[in-house]
């Protein structure tokens, strides 16, 4: 359920990210589903490629040192905290 393009050239809306978010949100699972789809790909899409071997080796690397304890995980909620921080 995307905007074709004659109506968003022709509407301008300005709306704040919260807005936008809240929208979203209120959206049926399938279209809500269809967003987030559309959404990756397109970060994906802006990503540098990354050489698969060395990023399953690093994987690997960060498994073990949280097994050993030599380092503590984050929670989702402080991952996504340190995240807004940085993109402030």
């Amino acid at each position: 359920m995307f905007l074709d393009e004659p109506f968003r050239t022709r509407y301008c809306f300005a709306m704040s990210t919260e807005q936008l978010i809240a929208d979203a949100l209120a959206l049926p699972l399938s279209d809500r589903v269809s967003l987030a789809q559309a959404l990756w790909e397109s970060i994906d899409a802006g990503l540098p490629d990354a050489d698969e071997r060395a990023a399953v080796a690093e994987a690997i690397r960060r498994d073990k040192e949280l097994s050993s304890g030599r380092v503590a995980g984050r929670t989702h909620e402080e991952v996504m905290e340190a995240a807004r921080r940085a993109l402030e």
